[in-house]
C-alpha cells in the first residue's frame, strides 16, 4: 500500500542547520535524511563542499511528510529561507508502507 506524501528538499547552510531542525520538529516533523557537504551553484556563486572547517558548508535535507505536516512546516522555512538563504523544493511523492 502506498500513501501521498510531500518531499521536501531543503539546502542550507551547515551554521543554521540546528536551527532548521529545530524549527521542523517543533512543526511535527518526525524524520529526516541529512546529506551533508553538498554543492552546487546558485544566486550565492559557487558552494564549494570541500570546507576544511565545515562552517560554510551546505547541508541537503531530504524529509517526507503528510500534506497537513507540509503545509503547517512550509511558513517556517520560508522565514528561514529569507533570512539565511538555501532553497526548499516541495514536491509530491507515494510512501511504501512496511
Amino acid at each position: 500500500m502506498m500513501r501521498p506524501m510531500k518531499r521536501l528538499e531543503i539546502v542550507v547552510d551547515q551554521l543554521h542547520l540546528p536551527e532548521v531542525l529545530e524549527r521542523l520538529r517543533e512543526a511535527g516533523v518526525s524524520g529526516y535524511t541529512l546529506v551533508p557537504n553538498v554543492a552546487g551553484y546558485g544566486d550565492r556563486g559557487d558552494q564549494h563542499a570541500d570546507d576544511v572547517s565545515g562552517v560554510s558548508s551546505n547541508t541537503l535535507l531530504l524529509i517526507a511528510v503528510d500534506i497537513e505536516t507540509a503545509e503547517s512546516v512550509l511558513p517556517e522555512l520560508r522565514s528561514i529561507l529569507r533570512s539565511y538563504g538555501g532553497i526548499c523544493l516541495v514536491s509530491d511523492c507515494q510512501w511504501l508502507e512496511h
